[in-house]
């Protein structure tokens, strides 16, 4: 099967005092693969995902998306659809959730374009799938925490990426809005996509193919079924 991602030797690390986050890591991502990254806060989760996407710079080992280096070749972060942590969005930004949905066509758009009668369909396309039709001419700040989380959502699908990468995206959000993501998501990788998702608490592992179990380094990475179990969860958590 096609490797969408190879992580090779990985080691990073932000200050001497602190030492790595973790090193020697090693994870290949095929297509058609919906993955969950699950491990307590403070575990590494979201440097991996910045590691992908190539904001973080590896002291040592290599991070390859589709054969190329999201580092030196950054154009191959088109192909990544990227959700971060809802603490990281502006939500006071004088933005409507149509503004906002429609970024996701800009790095699929040469400089200076307009946007086309397509761009407006994928963006209303994108909108309406997951849920929030009829919201479009409100503002950000106008919004529930479930609502923002699925424009989050949203503007990621306009960008029509090959691989998703999403940062706890279920924080503190309602259960109904989990769901309808996991159920959107869970159709793209029908569609060949590979969706990667950290998260250190969720309701249902069993909605996704495969879980990696983090804190620091691969604790166990296999099938729901058989990675998830107390002994495992104790050695990734600690405590009960």
């Amino acid at each position: 099967m096609e490797k969408y991602i190879e992580i090779k030797d990985l080691e990073v690390i932000y200050s001497a005092r602190n030492g790595p986050v973790f090193t020697d890591l090693n994870l290949e991502f095929p297509h058609e693969e919906m993955v969950l990254i699950m491990g307590p806060n403070g575990g590494g989760k979201t440097t991996v995902i910045k590691s992908i996407i190539g904001l973080v710079k590896p002291r040592r080992g290599y991070v390859k998306v589709l054969g190329r280096d999201p580092i030196t070749q950054p154009y191959i972060r088109r192909e990544i659809g990227y959700v971060p942590q809802i603490d990281e969005v502006n939500i006071h930004a004088p933005i409507t959730l149509w503004d906002f949905v429609s970024m996701g066509r800009y790095p699929r758009m040469p400089p200076g374009k307009r946007f086309t009668e397509e761009d407006y369909g994928i963006v209303e396309e994108a909108i309406a799938k997951v849920g929030l039709k009829g919201r479009e001419d409100y503002r950000l700040s106008e919004l529930s925490g479930g609502e923002l989380a699925r424009g989050m959502i949203a503007r990621t699908f306009s960008q029509k990426p090959k691989i998703y990468l999403l940062d706890e995206p279920f924080e503190s959000i309602d259960f109904k809005s989990e769901e309808l993501i996991i159920k959107v998501l869970r159709e793209e990788v029908s569609n060949g996509k590979l969706v990667i998702l950290a998260e250190h608490h969720i309701s249902d592992v069993e909605e996704f193919d495969r879980v990696i179990v983090f804190n620091k380094g691969v604790v166990v990475d296999g099938e729901p079924r058989d990675v998830i179990n107390e002994s495992v969860l104790e050695k990734a958590y600690g405590g009960d």
